[in-house]
């Protein structure tokens, strides 16, 4: 917040007009208000802005089969990412002591993941017996079934997943659920055939995690590596949440500087919201007090509303009123925006905004409410008039 005027105390006089004399005004208030906080330098709404990241540009990036396939990729250890086992090793570590599925659910066997560990025997395919990530070593004799959760409930078949892996000749079968949360299996035989629930912000601290990670790093050895190493890196910022610890810390930034200024000009930014406040009563009160008047007028000139409206913000309020003789709506607005007149007419066609103009009524504050009631209706009438006679362009804005 800036401006010059800001260090100044600036002077306010809240004027009125006493009810119903020509040209009296009476003093409400005067005060004097500290503005010294629009000085208070504010951090933009986002000071650290997130990086960029392929899948949050690509929309559809998080269907399921999208991220199916950026598993499949960084889980076989023969892709040309040239981290070898890196990320297939990462997820056994987090499946270490899984219990082993067999035909009635999950067994006293369990995985020893340390056995497994640096082999480049796995063969994975998405989509096999609509299974989204199947992991298989057939030197290991280990199968696992992944299936990858993004925002659906968890009522996949997955016994049925485990007995295709049984009849694919395999004993040591994992079937682990990844998903954003961890997921709760309510059904008793949906949480039997379920050897792990883990969540993407495990599996990406455990990629992180791994020694070799750190050399691939520091030195990738090609055009190819170095890719896949950024592709791995968003694709576990945009999975795990990271952006949203950014984004959080942004937000407690903004929320100190708030509370900091609170603080330390509280009492004077309450002073000006009270003085605003006080000239919304102000026109709101002169609106009540002309709904009245100005409906005794219509109805003394034979103008028929169909719907009227009485409302407005802060700054501006309205009585507003439509004619469907002529398909036409007019209002009275009053105004403490100094873009706009003090008292003007806004009235367009039917009840849309098309076709609308906007014109001073031609008026100061210091008229008498009996003043504005009769000008605005003889023009709202004069109006209605060039409507029908069509001297009032319904193409004219």
């Amino acid at each position: 917040m800036s401006t010059a005027r800001s260090s100044e105390h600036v002077n306010v006089a809240v004027r009125g007009c006493a009810r119903g004399r020509v040209g009296a005004s009476a003093t409400v208030s005067a005060m004097t208000l500290d503005m010294t906080f629009l000085d208070a330098s504010l951090s933009p709404a986002r000071t650290r802005p997130r990086p960029v990241n392929v899948y949050d540009i690509l929309r559809e990036g998080w269907r399921e089969t999208r991220v199916d396939m950026t598993l499949q990729f960084f889980l076989d250890p023969r892709e040309r990412h040239g981290l070898g086992s890196l990320v297939i090793d990462a997820l056994l570590r987090c499946l270490d002591d899984a219990p082993v599925i067999g035909p009635d659910g999950v067994t006293a066997a369990r995985l020893v993941a340390a056995d497994a560990l640096g082999s480049d025997d796995w063969v994975i395919e998405t989509q096999v017996g609509f299974i989204d990530v199947y992991a298989v070593n057939r030197e290991l004799d280990i199968a696992i079934v992944l299936e990858n959760k993004i925002g659906h409930v968890l009522n996949n078949p997955l016994r049925a997943y485990a007995e295709h892996a049984r009849t694919d000749g395999f004993t040591t079968i994992i079937v682990v659920v990844l998903a954003p949360e961890v997921r709760s299996h309510v059904e008793n035989q949906q949480q039997q055939f379920v050897s792990a629930a883990l969540t993407y912000s495990e599996f990406g601290e455990a990629i992180r995690q791994t020694p070799q990670l750190i050399d691939f790093l520091l030195a990738p050895r090609d055009l190819d590596q170095r890719r896949s190493l950024e592709l791995l890196q968003q694709f576990i910022e945009a999975r795990s949440g990271d952006m949203s610890m950014i984004e959080l810390e942004n937000d407690a930034e903004r929320l100190d500087e708030w509370r900091a200024l609170m603080e330390t000009h509280g009492e004077a930014i309450k002073a000006f919201e009270d003085a605003r406040s006080s000239i919304g009563r102000l026109i709101r009160d002169r609106r009540e007090r002309l709904r009245p008047l100005i409906a005794s007028r219509l109805a003394a000139e034979g103008l028929v509303t169909g719907w009227e409206s009485h409302g407005g913000s802060r700054e501006e309020t309205w009585n507003a009123y439509y004619f469907p003789a002529a398909d036409w709506s007019v209002e009275l607005k009053l105004s403490a925006q100094p873009s706009r007149p003090a008292i003007f007419i806004y009235d367009r066609r039917g009840q849309t905004y098309k076709d609308s103009t906007i014109e001073s009524l031609g008026l100061y504050w210091t008229a008498t409410d009996e003043e504005i009631a009769e000008t605005f209706v003889a023009r709202t009438k004069q109006i209605l008039d060039d409507v029908r006679t069509g001297n009032r362009s319904r193409s004219e804005k």
